[in-house]
């Protein structure tokens, strides 16, 4: 914090900033830390202008201007330098300008009383230029407005009241200024507090980013921890000669689903940072989605005897154009899922249709189901949950089949309810260019054993 003030303020008056300490300066919003630090940027410069002004109207001997400046200047720079130091943003905006507005005024009138026009009212335009970087649009327009007709009277007056022609190339002159100053006010910085607002949303998207990555980062730490260190145990265990190459065999199958499920979630991991960077396109061809399935299945053939899960398939042609490895991928996690969220004994079914031009692949199972906020399409969240056998994951799964679908220009589309089980339907569009026979018109029951 002490390094943003040292920067926002001029080095003249980095002692004065000391003084925004006194306070939570931070628990300001950004408007009016903006506000702080205009309020003791006009405060500062004005008293070392005032200064200024007042030595060089003594050397040229006009000691009235000299005593006006040193009651007017006084009067609205230093409450408004108190009132900032309070922290009473919007208090000294308000007093800084009507303090202005005032003096100026009865600036005017002094001039007018000694017969002297020193073009006092230009203060208006600087009055106009605060309230844009003090005030809300809405106000600073009516401030402007305001000032806008008080230059007109003040010209006027002075030219009646001095017997002066009326120039009218410096009236227009002066009403185009403030022309410029309401349209500033108006249509600048509302697009510059849209343009505020913006960043606030990416720097909370950011932010939000970052602490998901915190996190994954904590989970596929002791996720990939406990598989790697079994895997490191049972190796040692063979090369020292503790565990016989037939009790190793036996634990093989079970050590391949550990390493297949550490290879999954660094694939995960891998494509989630992929698509963060956008670096990730898809490279459609044309393939049959009911050809996807079973080699997906066979990869998993230890889960499905451990958990004696029945899994059947009703696999018609289903032709569309996609990335082939975006496709396995996810039809790859939703299987994976499928398994994960199914009790023991429970069924899988997997299938796939055609119709009204559109390809559909759907894995439906009897596990435990997801709360209805997870099943936004659209959500971006990532949400970690166990298995029904305590198998952990990152929770990267679904949303990385959310952006392979949406890149393939497909839909995802769940339907679930908890303790029901859920039904996931991916679909893309018919590749016509692609002519295939159906594989299957039946249900098929895939049999892990035959499948080793």
């Amino acid at each position: 914090m002490q390094n943003q003030l040292n920067q926002a303020m001029p080095w003249p008056f980095r002692l004065p900033r000391r003084m925004l300490l006194n306070g939570n300066f931070s628990s300001l919003s950004p408007f009016d830390q903006l506000r702080l630090i205009t309020l003791l940027h006009i405060g500062w410069y004005g008293m070392v202008l005032l200064g200024l002004i007042v030595s060089v109207s003594m050397a040229n001997g006009q000691y009235d201007r000299a005593q006006y400046n040193l009651i007017a200047v006084p009067a609205f720079l230093v409450p408004t330098l108190w009132l900032a130091y309070r922290h009473k943003v919007q208090l000294a905006s308000w007093y800084l300008l009507i303090a202005m507005y005032v003096t100026t005024i009865w600036g005017i009138y002094v001039r007018l009383i000694d017969k002297a026009d020193v073009h006092v009212e230009l203060l208006f335009i600087m009055i106009g230029i605060f309230s844009i970087i003090l005030i809300n649009s809405r106000a600073s327009l009516i401030l402007c407005t305001i000032l806008t007709i008080s230059y007109l009277a003040a010209r006027l007056i002075t030219f009646q009241q001095l017997q002066q022609p009326v120039e009218m190339g410096q009236l227009i002159t002066g009403v185009a200024t403030f022309i410029a100053l309401i349209y500033v006010s108006y249509t600048v910085k509302k697009t510059a507090i849209q343009i505020q607002r913006t960043i606030a949303v990416q720097n909370q998207a950011l932010s939000e980013l970052n602490t998901m990555k915190d996190n994954l980062f904590a989970i596929i730490g002791h996720d990939l921890r406990s598989p790697v260190a079994g895997l490191k145990t049972q190796l040692m265990a063979v090369k020292a000669g503790y565990t016989s190459g037939n009790q190793f065999a036996q634990r093989i199958d079970q050590l391949a689903q550990s390493v297949d499920s550490v290879y999954l979630t660094l694939d995960n991991l891998l494509h989630w940072a992929m698509l963060q960077r956008e670096r990730i396109n898809p490279n459609p061809v044309s393939l049959d989605l009911s050809k996807i399935a079973d080699p997906i299945l066979l990869l998993y053939v230890s889960d499905i005897q451990r958990k004696q899960l029945t899994v059947t398939t009703h696999l018609d042609a289903a032709p569309a154009a996609v990335d082939e490895h975006q496709l396995s991928i996810v039809v790859r996690n939703l299987i994976h899922n499928a398994i994960k969220f199914t009790p023991p004994a429970g069924s899988i079914h997997l299938s796939t249709s055609t119709n009204n031009g559109q390809v559909s692949l759907t894995v439906q199972d009897s596990g435990i189901g997801m709360p209805i906020p997870d099943q936004a399409e659209s959500s971006g969240s990532v949400v970690q949950s166990r298995g029904t056998s305590g198998e952990r994951g990152t929770g990267l799964g679904l949303q990385i089949c959310r952006e392979f679908i949406r890149l393939n220009q497909g839909n995802l589309h769940i339907q679930s309810e908890p303790g029901k089980g859920s039904t996931i339907t991916i679909s893309f569009r018919l590749d016509k260019s692609k002519k295939s026979a159906n594989r299957s018109n039946s249900i098929t029951k895939f049999d892990p054993v035959e499948s080793i």
